[in-house]
């Protein structure tokens, strides 16, 4: 892609026929798609979470009400419906949209510095990642569907800066306006910006997210345009909260979409604790560096050989997956034995257990009916992602897990997260990171209470910390990172140490590798060029690295 203007003599004669009428047209245009683009990724966002919690409220609703009469029959409708619900999504992939597996996010950033990968964009890639994202996600996968927004975002631009798709018939002259790779690329980096706010419902994150993470180009005139698109995108995503809270979205409640509001956490924090907190960010850079290893080379064993084996074994992987996946999240809380419920007179507020099917912390599974008990595992396990990472930023709730249950999550969703990668389904790993890195901050958290004993220290805290660390070490993210885990938690006072752990966690795994998104880029063969040459690059001469070529 070339996203230069060639000013030639035809360029200019072209320029010059075109009327002061014309320029303000093509502004307008500019502006009226990047509304476009905030409402269409705010709705299919709207629509993907809506569907997601719907889906995941049945099957554990269901699940719940056969298990007070059979575990042994509430295991087999467990697994049958995520292995429903991931077939659905790996059927359309394959058969459909192959383009719309993984994130996309390694694709997009490709485009947005020049290279335009094969049907990334199409509208059967748009349609292909927003029902697949839906069965994967909601049939329980440990991955998320943030990146996939990301992607989503991106082709709604795409399409609209395009006029539309001509092979399905739905195109209009009226909006095929650019025809620039300079415009196309702008709103596409306003689709990327629109899919992190409507993720993350953090709309000054978006903005960031474009200008660190995937453009490699940047003005102040696409600053607007971004950061407007944006605030559409928050507007529509507020509005669709707004209109489910009168019940007209099923299961979908005011946790549907990402947002762990940590205001009543720990108000203030002693010097000591920047220690244990600085630990947090090493663990991330080696847990996330290690991450982006392990998911390179078993993408690379994928691609090299089980992949080339056709369709049908792409559609057997994901299903023994899910099957594992089943196990592990129904099976290990059935082995770990009940926990007694905190003394209702030192923790007034808390409601412990909690009945069956209902979600939150303290959750009552295969304990006594009559004894005030809960399972600590299933509270993480059995549970939506974004409702079990509730429950660990969860303040005023010390000793609700215990170190087993944390270290037995850790390893196992870990392992979970890193063979779910890159399977033939739409795959984000924003959430999954946050699930890995909130579960030995949490450890950490409850190391600290045990070792200061001060009452004020809250473990949640601890665990948000952790995800950023998580995050920071496999993604490499800083500025933006930063400000979207302080959109989501809804708490300021967290910001410098939120600071303080990504600087950590990003030095610790700079030192090991690159970050996720560049380490598949390179595996898909997309070659992003570097703002600055390595410093073996240096003194190499024209020939010498012409000789690598051959």
């Amino acid at each position: 892609l070339d996203y230069e203007v060639i000013e030639n003599y035809a360029y200019r004669e072209e320029q010059a026929q075109r009327g002061k009428l014309y320029f303000a047209y093509y502004v307008a245009v500019k502006w009226f798609f990047a509304l476009l683009i905030g409402i269409g990724t705010g709705l299919a966002a709207v629509f993907i979470n809506i569907s997601v919690e719907n889906f995941a409220g049945w099957k554990f609703s269901l699940t719940f009400s056969i298990i007070q009469k059979s575990y042994v029959a509430g295991f087999v409708v467990y697994i049958l419906i995520n292995l429903v619900l991931v077939f659905s999504s790996v059927y359309i992939v394959t058969q459909f949209a192959p383009e719309a597996a993984g994130s996309g996010i390694p694709e997009i950033k490709g485009y947005l510095n020049g290279i335009d990968t094969h049907g990334i964009l199409l509208f059967r890639t748009l349609i292909g990642k927003i029902f697949g994202s839906i069965g994967s996600v909601g049939g329980g996968l440990a991955l998320g569907k943030e990146g996939p927004l990301v992607h989503i975002g991106a082709c709604i631009a795409s399409l609209l800066g395009q006029g539309g798709s001509t092979k399905y018939h739905l195109s209009s002259k009226w909006l095929q306006v650019f025809k620039s790779d300079r415009d196309r690329r702008d709103l596409v980096t306003c689709g990327c910006a629109a899919g992190v706010a409507a993720a993350f419902r953090a709309p000054v994150g978006g903005v960031l997210f474009a200008l660190e993470e995937v453009t490699s180009w940047w003005r102040s005139q696409l600053m607007w345009r971004v950061f407007f698109t944006s605030a559409i995108v928050a507007v529509v995503v507020r509005t669709a909260m707004g209109w489910c809270k009168s019940g007209k979205c099923g299961h979908f409640g005011s946790g549907g979409f990402i947002i762990w509001d940590l205001s009543d956490g720990q108000e203030d924090y002693s010097f000591k604790e920047l220690l244990p907190m600085a630990v947090i960010g090493v663990i991330g850079g080696l847990l996330g560096a290690l991450f982006n290893q392990l998911t390179l080379y078993v993408t690379r064993w994928r691609r090299n050989y089980l992949h080339k084996k056709g369709n049908r074994v792409k559609i057997i992987e994901v299903c023994l997956v899910s099957l594992i996946t089943s196990v592990i999240s129904f099976g290990l809380p059935l082995l770990r034995k009940c926990s007694p419920c905190p003394d209702p007179e030192l923790n007034p507020g808390i409601e412990c257990p909690r009945p069956p099917g209902m979600y939150g912390n303290y959750v009552n599974f295969y304990c006594g009916k009559d004894n005030k008990e809960y399972n600590d595992l299933a509270t993480i396990f059995f549970n939506t992602q974004d409702d079990a990472i509730r429950n660990l930023f969860s303040a005023k709730t010390i000793h609700e897990f215990s170190a087993q249950s944390l270290l037995t999550f850790l390893v196992m969703f870990y392992s979970l997260a890193v063979v779910t990668f890159c399977t033939a389904v739409p795959a984000g790993q924003f959430v999954p990171g946050i699930m890995i890195g909130s579960t030995y901050g949490r450890l950490v958290g409850m190391f600290v209470v045990n070792f200061y004993k001060k009452l004020n220290i809250e473990e949640g805290t601890y665990a948000l910390l952790g995800a950023a660390s998580f995050l920071g070490g496999s993604m490499r993210m800083t500025v933006s990172l930063c400000v979207i885990m302080v959109e989501i938690t809804n708490n300021l006072k967290l910001l410098p140490l939120i600071m303080l752990v990504l600087l950590i966690s990003k030095a610790v795994g700079d030192a090991f590798n690159e970050g996720l998104y560049e380490e598949q880029a390179r595996l898909r063969g997309i070659p992003l060029l570097e703002s600055r040459p390595k410093y073996q690059m240096r003194k190499m001469i024209a020939k010498e690295g012409m000789s690598f070529l051959f």
